[in-house]
């Protein structure tokens, strides 16, 4: 599964003239399936219009400051969610509000961390709860003064915990010297919906127009700019990107940059102890490292133009360009800040420096094997469900999964916290024996069909396969499995029209992201067609239905996908969405990328499992590229 961002809307009419037709139809929608409908085409169309609409309905934040006031929301009526996205790996902010008592909007099941269950997804809750997923729903207040030019929202992971910071420069250039804002968090970490509470000082609060209340919520602090940005540490001197200071040459003979040595690419961060307590809040192990997750050298290029010695890395079996690396935390956001501003999604990774195992005996090394002891039915899914590929085994006589085998304690003492933050009880057993080296991706075959001279050539692209299966969902349901089946019967559906259809893997093998575009630039293909499954929390068998998703010029190519599948299937409408996925923004010709159903959704899993449905689907997407491309 890949992750998901909401969409920016490409229709012809004006933005937010549609925006406002679709809210009020939503108002006259008489079931819960067309309100689930209507509220996910308007969340995709005002997800990333802010912008585009600024200049339109916000003439400055002055005037703001003068317009608009704010009523505080009472606490127990609304909640701060981070939402997971793309299997917990990022997180966005998502807000719920209780309108009036008819009925729950949501609840808490208490816990570290505190889960929230978002009820308002099983009734039409119009009128009676309030959701927002995005910057027209939500912005930050300080002093009374509507900062949302200035500042933008993001949930960002910090070790086991979910910060959200008000990150400078929500639009560009508007950032200022102003620092970043941290503004709540949560108590752990968990691939589901969790509470973020708000910090001292801060509050939920509804905008105002003329002292009527609006729909739009504040996250408001009542105390002046000046004074938040002092108690943050001040406006920020200068550009991280800045040349640092001369210093001494590393032993290790790595670049010294931002207060650290950063490592060599591909090899695991290393800090030096630093010259005094102050430069090292976090203790002396205590290091940030500031990662881009993309290995795209134009994207790199990007990231280089702020950060010069940026690299491509490993972390956590991801490959991912690295922009800095710093022993003090508030540099390490001043940089998300200034990567932010320019569109690059950005994290902070906390960790600290490994105390080297002991040498091995006889050779052998040592290791630590990451366990579940298998008390169900129904636990292997569950464990999938968070780090795939766990199988099951023995060890000490006891039937139990694996969920994963390190030469690094901290490695498996991470996968241990995110498995018992979603209540399995993982164990670390330490043993020493040869632990295998994992054997190199397998490369795609260098020979691409050619078109023939006027034939269009479409390139399919099943995600996953080899090492890699995906999500993993009900039953054991491999993504990477049913995106082959898909892939395979569209190609041969596009080949007996006459098109060119190419796959950029036929067979299970391991693809990285790169390989994948570069398939597609060799072929000059005319359309790129990316076949995924979506998975979500195994908590969540409710969560079923088709996503489309476009970058840039795929806007009218997912929507004639989506919208033929929805034709010949009954699945479950979740929208055409924007995002920023490595295979549309680094191809060159309008690309898609299909998430056919959850593999852990009680309907979609079903109909996955029967090979006629699956088959339905991958006609709807055949004949949809075979509209946008205008083939009788």
């Amino acid at each position: 599964m890949i992750g998901r961002l909401s969409a920016l809307s490409e229709e012809a009419l004006e933005p937010h003239t549609l925006a406002i037709w679709l809210f009020h139809c939503s108002l006259h929608r008489s079931t819960a399936e067309d309100m689930k409908s209507i509220i996910r085409r308007l969340t995709t169309l005002t997800a990333l219009t802010a912008a585009a609409m600024a200049g339109s309905a916000i003439a400055s934040t002055s005037a703001l400051a003068q317009t608009y006031g704010q009523q505080p929301i009472a606490g127990d009526r609304v909640v701060a969610i981070a939402e997971p996205v793309s299997n917990g790996r990022f997180y966005r902010l998502l807000i719920l509000e209780q309108l009036n008592d008819r009925r729950a909007c949501f609840s808490e099941e208490g816990g570290s961390p505190t889960v929230i269950e978002p009820l308002l997804l099983n009734f039409d809750f119009s009128g009676i709860c309030g959701r927002s997923s995005d910057s027209n729903g939500y912005s930050v207040s300080i002093g009374g003064e509507d900062l949302s030019r200035r500042y933008r929202l993001q949930v960002t992971r910090r070790g086991e915990e979910l910060v959200l910071v008000a990150l400078p420069g929500a639009l560009p250039g508007r950032g200022g010297d102003l620092p970043v804002l941290e503004i709540g968090r949560s108590n752990g970490v968990a691939n589901d919906f969790v509470k973020l509470t708000l910090d001292p000082g801060w509050q939920m609060s509804r905008r105002t127009l003329n002292g009527s209340a609006q729909g739009h919520i504040y996250l408001s602090n009542s105390e002046s700019l000046e004074t938040v940005v002092a108690q943050a540490g001040g406006p920020r001197r200068a550009p991280v990107a800045a040349a640092p200071p001369a210093a001494a040459p590393d032993p290790s003979g790595a670049p010294v940059l931002n207060g650290g040595s950063l490592p060599s690419p591909g090899a695991a961060p290393s800090l030096p102890a630093p010259s005094s307590p102050a430069q090292s809040p976090g203790g002396q192990n205590t290091y940030y490292q500031v990662i881009v997750p993309s290995s795209s050298t134009i994207v790199r290029a990007r990231v280089r133009r702020i950060a010069s010695d940026a690299f491509v890395t490993t972390v956590n079996g991801d490959r991912v360009i690295q922009a800095g690396l710093f022993q003090e935390r508030n540099r390490a956001d001043q940089l998300v800040s200034q990567l932010s501003s320019e569109g690059l999604n950005t994290q902070v990774i906390e960790g600290q420096r490994a105390t080297p195992p002991p040498p091995a005996a006889s050779g052998n090394e040592t290791f630590y094997q990451v366990i579940v002891p298998e008390s169900g039915s129904n636990t292997r899914d569950r464990v999938n469900a968070i780090e795939s590929g766990a199988f099951r085994t023995t060890v000490n006589g006891r039937r139990v999964i694996q969920a994963g085998r390190f030469r690094d304690r901290n490695r498996a003492e991470q996968l241990q916290q995110r498995l018992s933050s979603a209540r399995l009880p993982a164990q670390i057993v330490e043993g020493s024996g040869p632990v295998a080296a994992a054997p190199p991706a397998s490369s795609p075959s260098p020979s691409i069909p050619r078109a023939r001279q006027g034939q269009l050539t479409v390139v399919i692209d099943p995600g996953h396969g080899g090492r890699d299966p995906g999500a993993v969902g009900i039953g054991g349901l491999r993504e990477k499995d049913i995106n082959t089946t898909v892939a395979r019967r569209v190609q041969a559906t596009l080949n007996a029209r006459g098109i060119n259809a190419v796959l950029t893997r036929s067979d299970d093998r391991e693809l990285d992201l790169q390989p994948r575009v570069n398939i597609a630039e060799r072929a000059d293909a005319d359309i790129f067609v990316s076949i995924h499954s979506n998975a979500i929390s195994m908590s969540r068998p409710d969560v079923n239905g088709l996503e489309t998703y476009y970058y840039s010029s795929g806007f009218r190519l997912a929507q004639t996908i989506h919208n033929n599948v929805l034709q010949r299937t009954d699945l479950r409408d979740r929208g055409v969405r924007r995002a920023r996925f490595y295979v549309l923004v680094n191809t060159s010709m309008p690309a898609v990328l299909v998430e056919t159903g959850f593999v852990t959704g009680r309907e979609d899993a079903a109909r996955f499992r029967n090979p006629e449905a699956v088959n339905t689907i991958a006609d709807g997407i055949s004949n949809g590229i075979l509209q946008y491309l205008n083939v009788r």
